[in-house]
């Protein structure tokens, strides 16, 4: 067994890592119980005892449960991706295997002066540079780079904010193509308008004389529209219906009060 070792525990990277969040919160618990064997291991981050990989009986032991339900959880843990085996069947964790060779490899460094990377002495040629997480991708690369990897959620959160932003710069240009505006001085009524006009009983030529010297003296941002075909549309309306409406006749409203009289109501106005 090697020597008690410590090692750096991601919180966030716990709890957002998706391969875990798949798996039940026994499974979860086993996991943590495994991955302390793996820390004593050697090789760190495979699943021994004294050099041997146990069987479902040990494990179960180990775990506190039966050894039905340590075949079930292990069985979950694997099919959700949380670990992996090597060629001879051992469990292995592979955030712990890649942490370990960050660790050798920084360790390495330092008897030679330095990580080369800082110290200019060479470039290390780094591969696997995608935002990992605690459980890394089935098919990554097993030596990670040295730098600590963020959790693939932060990773997606970092792509949908940067999306985000795309998106609201998107609708702020489109916003700012709809800002209201002043009516040009040379405003003439389009054929639509005037037929809009004419449906609703309003001269277009004298409407439109009009609406144009009412606009063009509005000063200010409340001369300015949005959508000029709609406030036409608006205006027209507005005609329409301060339109007066014609009198009665003398002769009609002595017929209508004649009728009234017949049904016993009496009507104003005669």
């Amino acid at each position: 067994m090697s020597a008690r070792r410590w090692a750096k525990f991601w919180w966030q990277d716990w709890q957002r890592d998706p391969a875990l969040r798949m798996c039940s919160l026994a499974a979860r618990g086993a996991w943590i119980e495994m991955l302390c064997l793996m820390a004593d291991a050697d090789p760190v981050g495979h699943l021994l005892v004294n050099g041997r990989s146990p069987n479902m009986r040990q494990l179960s032991a180990v775990l506190g449960c039966s050894e039905r339900e340590a075949t079930k959880l292990v069985a979950e843990l694997e099919e959700n991706g949380v670990f992996s085996r090597s060629e001879d069947g051992t469990i292995f964790s592979r955030r712990m295997v890649r942490d370990k060779a960050i660790s050798d490899e920084a360790a390495a460094n330092g008897k030679k002066g330095g990580n080369p990377n800082i110290t200019g002495k060479g470039k290390r040629k780094v591969k696997g540079e995608d935002a990992e997480g605690l459980t890394p991708s089935l098919k990554a690369n097993a030596t990670p780079p040295l730098k600590h990897q963020e959790t693939e959620a932060e990773a997606d959160t970092e792509r949908t904010l940067s999306l985000r932003s795309s998106e609201r710069a998107q609708n702020l240009k489109s916003e700012k193509s709809k800002r209201a505006s002043r009516l040009p001085a040379d405003w003439q009524p389009t054929p639509e308008q005037i037929q809009f006009a004419v449906a609703n009983q309003v001269d277009p030529i004298r409407t439109a004389e009009v609406f144009r010297d009412y606009w063009l003296g509005v000063p200010g941002t409340k001369g300015c529209k949005a959508d000029w075909d709609a406030t036409w549309r608006n205006w027209v309306r507005r005609e329409d219906g301060m339109r007066p409406q014609a009198a009665p006749s003398k002769a009609q409203q002595r017929a209508d009060n004649a009728e009234a009289w017949k049904s016993g109501v009496m009507l104003e106005g005669y």
